[in-house]
């Protein structure tokens, strides 16, 4: 692998630790996963070239998994093949991230609708108690924390708006939302006002209003688009 502005060994090294924390998943989807967010991240720059081969030996997997996997992330657009180059690692542009966050807030407005309509007592509860920790790791500047419970949080609206086909395409897209929110929340105040964003929400759940909680929804991840769209035009200039 080619990469003149990053260490490949920091990739590598990772790995194991990566399989070992997630055992039940095939190793296919493990490596795509991987390098999906080394990817999306920048640990692995646009323009740098995979070798096959190499990234078995160095995953310490067979190529099988590793070729599958590469497919995977061309067929997302992240990687390139070239006939005689091998396969290209490409960064998403600004616009594929906001097309990105155009779909999600559609799809998530949608959840919050259905989770608002017909969400128990034991639901607001979750999302409540989601909601106070989240508002702790805040106090106590832990960022990796906060990233954690927002995901949990919007993981149980998925899990609870009883649409199976919608909780599965939120959940694909909700990973890159994950990477884009750590460069978002570069922005001033910008973690606080998440937490704000979040708490209007639950409140139009907790009333049952579904086209409130729809609207508060999009407009979360809206504001976050803004957010990251700033700073990732920031990086992209670097």
């Amino acid at each position: 692998m080619e990469n003149s502005n990053n260490n490949p060994e920091n990739l590598y090294d990772g790995f194991a630790a990566f399989v070992a924390a997630n055992e039940f998943i095939p190793m296919r989807e493990l490596i795509y996963q991987y390098l999906r967010d080394a990817i999306i991240s920048r640990l692995l720059p646009a323009g740098g070239h995979m070798v096959e081969d190499e990234l078995a030996r160095n995953l310490n997997v067979s190529r099988t998994p590793v070729r599958e996997a590469l497919r995977k992330l061309e067929s997302e657009g992240l990687v390139k093949h070239h006939r005689r180059r091998g396969v290209e690692v490409r960064q998403l542009s600004s616009k594929e991230a906001a097309d990105i966050y155009d779909i999600c807030m559609l799809l998530e407005g949608y959840a919050a609708r259905l989770v608002a309509e017909q969400a128990g007592s034991d639901v607001l509860e979750k999302l409540q108690t989601l909601l106070y920790k989240m508002s702790e790791a805040i106090e106590q500047n832990d960022q990796e924390r906060e990233m954690a419970l927002h995901q949990s949080f919007h993981f149980t609206i998925y899990e609870h708006c009883k649409n199976k086909r919608v909780e599965s395409l939120l959940k694909l897209y909700n990973d890159y939302i994950q990477l884009f929110r750590a460069y978002s929340l570069k922005a001033a105040g910008r973690m606080k006002h998440s937490w704000k964003e979040h708490e209007q929400l639950l409140a139009a759940i907790k009333a049952q209003d579904g086209q409130l909680a729809e609207t508060r929804a999009r407009n979360h991840l809206s504001v976050s688009k803004e957010a990251f769209l700033e700073q990732w035009q920031l990086l992209l200039e670097q």
